[in-house]
């Protein structure tokens, strides 16, 4: 069986064609890695951005909620003192009229000679609670 003839400058140039083929696969494969490893880069970047987004903006919710709570308490505390205030200065103010009341009434009946029996048709004449039915 008689064998092909390669001569050394075949064999040199198949051997070239060989090693530029298998370095351009070998160039292709790290492409495809680089690429892969690129958009994996890419991706963990951007959830890593985005974790730090999501934090930056919880973090502003809670100064937000921290603030709202805070400002709306102390306005609403604010408020609730000067309703009491206001209630205690009405009651003080009812309570004053109430005093200035029995003691114009006691005043009146002592005047009056009241003793504490049912008053007199004069006496009622001379307080001015006279009604204006009995009048007629």
């Amino acid at each position: 069986m008689r064998l092909p003839f390669i001569s050394r400058r075949r064999h040199e140039t198949a051997v070239r064609v060989a090693t530029a083929a298998i370095w351009h696969f070998v160039e292709q494969a790290e492409d495809q890695t680089t690429a892969e490893l690129g958009r994996r880069l890419d991706a963990e970047y951007a959830l890593t951005d985005a974790r730090k987004e999501l934090d930056r903006e919880r973090a502003k919710r809670e100064r937000l909620k921290t603030y709202m709570v805070r400002m709306h308490t102390a306005r609403y505390e604010q408020r609730i003192g000067r309703l009491r205030r206001a209630v205690a200065a009405e009651r003080a103010q009812a309570a004053a009229y109430r005093r200035e009341i029995r003691q114009l009434t006691d005043r009146l009946f002592d005047a009056c000679g009241y003793q504490g029996e049912p008053l007199l048709p004069a006496a009622r004449a001379t307080l001015g609670i006279e009604d204006a039915k009995e009048e007629s």
